[in-house]
């Protein structure tokens, strides 16, 4: 059944929408949890009467509105319990990404002045008790699975043991309007300290508002299902996969871990998947290293199915031809991610053409969209009915966006931010005269389509004053089986060099292929062989760029670039300038 939409016509606050859903769908699943093997749901009647019960613990502490709260957690159910709980009472949610260090959650914490901080238990309630030594604003910690011994941590399940407050609650909501502050969402800071980033519930709402113009969604016990597994600190996670779905009826599954999410998709069985591009990435990657396994009649196949089903108008005999190969490859790995998956929705960093014609022609569509977190996220989006590859679509409903002399891209509309949390001078550089500064540089076409090129401070001038665009040359490098990431060098430099992280499996086989002798990874990074291979390939794909767009130099690396080691975002996006600081002589000796 098609969502029903007036679920959020003239609502005030983000909790008002849930409740809302949960008074006329109290029987359907709202969320998903896996215990023993299986998936067991959680319906809108009780996970509306869990957060009334944690939001009438938040007042009787003594919690005030306006105050801002803390939420460490991983990825499950009571994620979204505490964080409509601390927006139902009027205050601020401010989430942390599980990958931060102590010092990072203490920065956060400091900046945001949190009073209180709620979390899982294991290492992030360590992690958060260390962090808490340099909090002076923070009193209170809680914690779903309290096995510490501090006396400054309480159990989450004491919080919410009492009655409903009914009468409190309900003046609480009364309050709250659209212009209301209802998160700090920390940018993930790829040059310097990150910001908060001030979202109101209009903001976050006007964003919700938007999305039944690009897909249609629908509701109910054969509804669409998402899974969530970004991290929900993450704005585009938050939005569209936590405020979007319980807005509008659909239904959250959980995956376990990070590390289970394949497993968990055939279990779950999700309809609609949010993912970033490197994500996709990595998905494509091991599906053509499986491939390369099979047999050369398998391979054949494989390579033939995505050949006939990349053409937009295939022919009678190719439309035949189609629906057998789609029954014997097309299908199976569909069944990978579950059976249900109709869409993809991509965000958080540019999309290669290569990996979005890839699903595709899978039947997995990709719909790609723009934003930044100081929007709430959403800017732009492709329509479902109307996808076009390279591009990140239309303006959403109520966004207004335009093209600077320069060639910035910049936005105004209800769901932009009203400024940085205690950051006069960075609001003031990034909201001008009531447009959004957006950093990006891109164009718009005649039918209103948005595309990306680059990054405005992330463009290389090299030696000879051209201006290059990094991410396009990138974006292209890692559709190549055998790469993984790729960052590209050459500010005031002759020409272009690169550092390479081949993938291990492909680049495996190869060398097995060859009949190298010596295929451990170490030496087979270090040998001069594998580096030529590589650079051959790259020089054959860039070939068509312009000249000062060439790679002329790699250098490969044996370790991917990670959230661990500092140079990727918790969103997945390289950290350019760390990397350049990182590898800088490694890069100054590609040109010696």
């Amino acid at each position: 059944m098609k969502i029903d939409t007036s679920s959020i016509d003239n609502v005030c606050s983000l909790p008002e929408a849930l409740f809302r859903t949960a008074e006329s769908r109290a029987a359907n699943p709202a969320q998903w949890y896996r215990q023993k093997g299986e998936y067991l749901p959680v319906t809108y009647a009780q996970m509306a009467t869990r957060i009334r019960h944690v939001a009438s613990g938040l007042i009787r502490a003594g919690f005030k509105a306006g105050e801002r709260i803390g939420l460490l957690m991983e990825n499950r159910p009571e994620w979204a319990v505490v964080d409509y709980a601390i927006l139902s009472i009027g205050a601020v949610t401010v989430p942390l990404y599980c990958s931060y260090r102590p010092q990072d959650i203490a920065y956060v914490l400091n900046d945001s002045g949190a009073v209180a901080v709620v979390t899982s238990g294991g290492k992030l309630l360590r992690d958060l008790l260390i962090a808490v030594e340099t909090c002076s604003h923070v009193k209170q910690v809680y914690a779903i699975d309290n096995s510490s011994d501090s006396d400054r941590a309480h159990d989450l399940l004491a919080l919410e043991a009492g009655d409903i407050e009914e009468e409190k609650l309900s003046k609480r909501l009364s309050k709250i309007q659209r212009d209301t502050l209802a998160t700090l969402v920390y940018t993930s800071g790829t040059t310097a300290n990150p910001k908060g980033v001030m979202l109101t519930h209009g903001n976050i709402i006007a964003n919700i508002e938007a999305v039944p113009y690009v897909l249609d969604l629908t509701e109910g016990d054969s509804g669409d299902r998402m899974l969530s597994f970004l991290p929900l600190a993450h704005a585009l996670e938050r939005t569209a996969g936590h405020f979007l779905p319980y807005s509008f009826g659909l239904s959250v599954a959980f995956a376990e871990r990070p590390d289970t999410v394949a497993k968990n998709m055939t279990e779950a069985r999700p309809t609609v998947l949010i993912a970033v591009p490197r994500m996709l990435e990595v998905i494509r990657s091991r599906i053509l290293a499986q491939v390369s396994k099979q047999s050369a009649f398998k391979q054949k196949l494989f390579h033939s199915y995505l050949n006939v089903s990349g053409k937009q108008k295939p022919g009678p005999v190719a439309s035949l031809m189609l629906r057998v190969l789609d029954k014997l490859v097309g299908e199976k790995i569909r069944n990978r991610f579950g059976g249900e998956m109709r869409v993809f929705v991509s965000g958080g960093a540019p999309l290669s053409v290569e990996v979005a014609e890839f699903f595709e022609a899978l039947k997995l569509p990709v719909l790609e969209g723009y934003g930044l977190t100081e929007s709430a996220p959403l800017l732009a989006a492709n329509l479902m009915h109307d996808r076009r590859i390279g591009s990140v679509g239309m303006a959403c409903k109520g966004v207004e966006l335009k093209i600077s002399d320069d060639g910035e891209i910049l936005a105004r509309g209800a769901n932009i931010m009203p400024g940085y949390w205690k950051n006069r001078k960075a609001t003031k550089e990034t909201l001008v005269d009531g447009w959004l500064l957006t950093g990006d540089i891109g164009e718009i076409d005649d039918d209103g389509y948005l595309r990306i090129t680059d990054r405005k401070k992330d463009i290389i001038v090299n030696s000879g004053g051209e201006n290059i665009a990094p991410q396009r040359i990138e974006g292209v490098l890692i559709a190549d089986e055998k790469i993984d990431q790729v960052v590209t060098y050459g500010d005031q430099k002759p020409y272009l060099v690169a550092l390479v992280v081949p993938n291990q499996d492909a680049c495996t086989i190869w060398a097995t292929e060859q009949g190298l002798p010596e295929t451990d990874w170490d030496h087979l990074c270090d040998s001069d062989i594998l580096k030529k291979h590589l650079q051959t390939r790259i020089s054959k794909t860039l070939k068509p760029l312009n000249p000062f767009e060439q790679v002329r130099r790699i250098h490969l690396l044996h370790q991917p670039f990670s959230i661990e080691s500092g140079l990727l975002t918790p969103t997945m996006k390289i950290k350019r300038r760390k990397i350049y600081e990182r590898y800088g002589d490694t890069l100054e000796s590609l040109y010696s």
